[in-house]
């Protein structure tokens, strides 16, 4: 396994996913934008955004070197991790326009579309800079592991200890120390590198583990809008739950839809907020992996989705239009 890659200017929220909520989608990539606004108040629930700046796609949330674990700069040569991640991101937009497509038609034969788009997007969260502390408590046992294979060893050893001049200058950007960001980097290393021939990545392994595994009942509703209205995180997920007995994602799938994921063990006794008892009982007791819910134009969960964006993001958030926008 080669991890050589010349980007030096990383993304952790992958362009394609940023394009599903460009301004102009049908411009040359490179000239893509999307708005950006930066979160001004969020206490006492008085929600507040700045004004809208356009902002080019193709450096927009991305950081220099970010996960770049050895850089030889005489050479101009740098291992990271943008192989690793180009094989959920080449398909996201793919799995995505196929799953609004059948669920607009009453096609709900989605579940491949389901667990690649939930892989893809946790993927998103597990390499988010501004959560890494999140990141750890939730992942942070993956980093304890060490490969076995010497070809992955040899490669492991240098996210351990590799050359980062790089690195001083963005745990103070990112207000983390070396320890954590070390810790990171060898998470994301053990989570998605095939550490034996003809074995997924562990991270593949966690994701299919919980679409068929009988303990947990996934409810998954998929909202889609008229128009683009459906707000981007600068921490790629956000959630509507706070409750210990399940866990709960929403997603931007594009300008004009969200994706929200609800985690529950089976012996729950209690839904959660937003679902109706009956969808509740369906996904609960149903002998299914997953049960999908669809909902068009429901204004009340667009402004839920879009206040949770706002109020759970780090710094801004994004969106294909400048105005109008429901929170």
């Amino acid at each position: 396994m080669q991890l050589f890659d010349g980007t030096k200017n990383q993304h952790f929220l992958s362009q394609t996913e940023q394009r599903l909520n460009a301004i102009d989608p049908s411009v040359n990539k490179q000239r893509q934008q999307i708005y950006e606004f930066e979160v001004l108040s969020r206490m006492g629930g008085a929600l507040q955004l700045g004004m809208p700046k356009r902002k080019k796609i193709a450096t927009n949330l991305s950081l220099l070197d970010l996960f770049s674990f050895d850089v030889d700069r005489s050479q101009n040569l740098r291992q990271n991790f943008e192989a690793l991640f180009h094989k959920y991101e080449n398909e996201i937009a793919h799995h995505t326009e196929s799953l609004l497509s059948k669920v607009a038609i009453g096609d709900y034969t989605v579940g491949r579309e389901l667990e690649n788009i939930f892989a893809a997007k946790m993927l998103g969260f597990a390499r988010n800079p501004y959560s890494i502390e999140k990141i750890l408590d939730t992942f942070g046992e993956f980093a304890d592991f060490i490969p076995v294979e010497p070809d992955k060893l040899f490669l492991f050893n240098k996210v351990l200890a590799g050359s980062r001049a790089h690195q001083d200058y963005l745990c103070k950007t990112l207000n983390i120390s070396e320890e954590q960001y070390g810790c990171w980097l060898r998470l994301l290393f053990m989570m998605l590198a095939e550490l034996k021939p003809g074995f997924q990545p562990l991270f593949d392994q966690l994701v299919k583990r919980f679409f068929t595994s009988n303990q947990f009942a996934i409810a998954v509703m998929v909202c889609t809008y008229s128009q683009p209205s459906c707000l981007l995180s600068d921490r790629a997920v956000t959630t509507g739950v706070d409750n210990p007995q399940f866990d709960g994602f929403d997603f931007n799938l594009s300008s004009k839809a969200f994706i929200r994921y609800v985690l529950a063990d089976r012996t729950l006794q209690h839904r959660p907020v937003g679902m109706s008892q009956a969808e509740f009982d369906l996904a609960i007791s149903g002998n299914v992996p997953v049960t999908m819910f669809f909902r068009h134009d429901d204004g009340d969960l667009l402004r839920g989705f879009n206040r949770n964006v706002i109020t759970q993001s780090y710094k801004h958030v994004f969106c294909a239009c400048d105005k109008n926008i429901v929170f």
